[in-house]
């Protein structure tokens, strides 16, 4: 073994660390794997899906008792001392906070979480996030959506309380996606996208 392929470990911040960093920032930053790491930019396809999932979601419960925020609520995996910026965070019911300073607090309780996939965001989004996701007790469904075809793939907890998922997909226009007990079809989750733009 030679001196040049020993690498350092990256030095692990500590959650405090990470929202002082966060209160600074311009950026929105990631905490995950004792990381702070900043988000990428989105493409145009990726803001369309994400507007346009969003408000299916807002029509499906405006008469409830349900909060639909899109890229700008933060969420605390308490088990984990993790924080993420999911693209749609949605909350039912009254929502629960953790509470690092006045104006600094994230989502403990979301009951769906929906990621839009890019290049860059995908292994981070399927192999760190969703298994940290899962463990939210309040968590019913997740969505991994593509921006490059009609391609949804979800999880939804089996029942209250379980820790078992069940596996599903929709691929074509024509596709309808269970949420929350409501259809909602594909043609309007990419309503507008432009597949010939994959910037």
């Amino acid at each position: 073994m030679t001196a040049t392929s020993i690498q350092p470990e990256a030095r692990r911040a500590t959650l405090e660390e990470y929202f002082e960093h966060e209160l600074a920032s311009e950026l929105k930053l990631e905490f995950i794997n004792g990381q702070i790491t900043p988000m990428p930019y989105t493409s145009d396809n990726h803001g369309l899906i994400a507007t346009n999932f969003s408000s299916e979601i807002r029509q499906l419960f405006k008469k409830n008792d349900v909060r639909v925020y899109a890229g700008d609520r933060m969420v605390f995996s308490p088990f984990c001392n993790e924080i993420y910026y999911p693209v749609i965070v949605v909350v039912q019911g009254q929502p629960e906070f953790y509470q690092y300073k006045e104006n600094m607090r994230a989502t403990l309780n979301p009951s769906i979480l929906v990621e839009v996939l890019s290049d860059s965001t995908e292994e981070r989004d399927r192999h760190d996030k969703w298994p940290r996701y899962r463990k939210i007790k309040s968590l019913q469904q997740f969505f991994l959506v593509s921006q490059h075809e009609a391609s949804i793939e979800y999880y939804t907890r089996m029942n209250e309380g379980s820790s078992r998922w069940i596996y599903s997909y929709a691929n074509d226009l024509d596709d309808t996606i269970p949420i929350g007990g409501q259809a909602v079809s594909l043609r309007e989750i990419y309503g507008l996208v432009n597949w010939q733009t994959q910037d």
